[in-house]
């Protein structure tokens, strides 16, 4: 890790302005203000809103980050989005997040110390949906997972392999693009790293490390608002194989296939 690390923001949103605000609001108080970023962009998929809302979302973005770059593409698909913002980082650390959490406490520059140990790939804030009780299972996040024999016969042995998230996290630069250097577009980012479907990314991923952060008064210091605004209009995701699907009680047809992950 250098001495003064550079740290780009990168940001996934749908055309959900307001709930892109209450997310800019709740970590301008509670984390951007304690660092200083070299670069900020965001992509804002063209799911659930029209091009007004879009545009407010870009509105929304500059307030806080008056320079930030806002890409806008035609079709929608979260994993592409990802890999877009990633790969076109530059900083030693990037911090993603989506358009839909709160931050509970305020998070310092001191979280960074952690990336001396250079196993350690990224830190991600504790969330609820992590269902993670850190004093049994420990402070790095993993999955234990049966493999098939031969792709047929599943085998009697789980074996542990690491489990890193997409948002909201701090990960090194390099680690981050070169995960999106070898995502499949037509899987979910964070799935295919660890569930069987990505062999050239789990052999790339498997020797690093992913620590849980916790708050000082918060166990759970990151909340989702995603969950909460999908029950309020009835909308459902389904994952197949590791692709996400959208599907809203409301609609004839799903919205686009792997767009937006919460």
């Amino acid at each position: 890790m250098t001495q003064n690390p550079s740290i780009e923001l990168t940001i996934v949103a749908a055309r959900r302005p307001a709930l892109l605000a209450r997310t800019l609001e709740s970590f301008q108080q509670r984390l951007f203000r304690h660092f200083q970023f070299s670069g900020a962009s965001i992509n804002i998929d063209p799911i659930w809103g029209d091009e007004s809302e879009m545009n407010e979302c870009v509105r929304v973005m500059r307030q806080y980050f008056p320079n930030a770059t806002a890409h806008t593409p035609d079709t929608a698909n979260y994993c592409r989005a990802v890999k877009r913002l990633w790969s076109n980082s530059a900083a030693d650390f990037i911090f993603h997040l989506e358009d839909d959490w709160v931050l509970m406490e305020d998070v310092e520059p001191s979280i960074l110390d952690r990336f001396s140990d250079p196993t350690l790939a990224q830190i991600s804030l504790m969330a609820k949906e992590k269902n993670w009780d850190r004093a049994r299972r420990g402070d790095y996040h993993y999955i234990k997972r049966r493999d098939k024999i031969f792709r047929l016969i599943p085998s009697p042995l789980r074996k542990r392999v690491p489990n890193f998230t997409v948002s909201p996290a701090f990960t090194r630069g390099e680690f981050a693009r070169h995960w999106a250097s070898l995502m499949d577009e037509s899987l979910d980012p964070e799935k295919q790293a660890h569930s069987g479907v990505n062999a050239r990314l789990e052999r790339y991923v498997r020797p690093y490390r992913n620590y849980l952060y916790s708050g000082k008064q918060h166990y759970h210091i990151a909340v989702d608002t995603g969950r909460e605004w999908r029950d309020a209009r009835d909308i459902q995701k389904i994952t197949v194989k590791g692709t996400s699907t959208w599907v809203a009680a409301d609609q004839n047809s799903p919205p686009p296939s792997n767009s937006l992950n919460s």
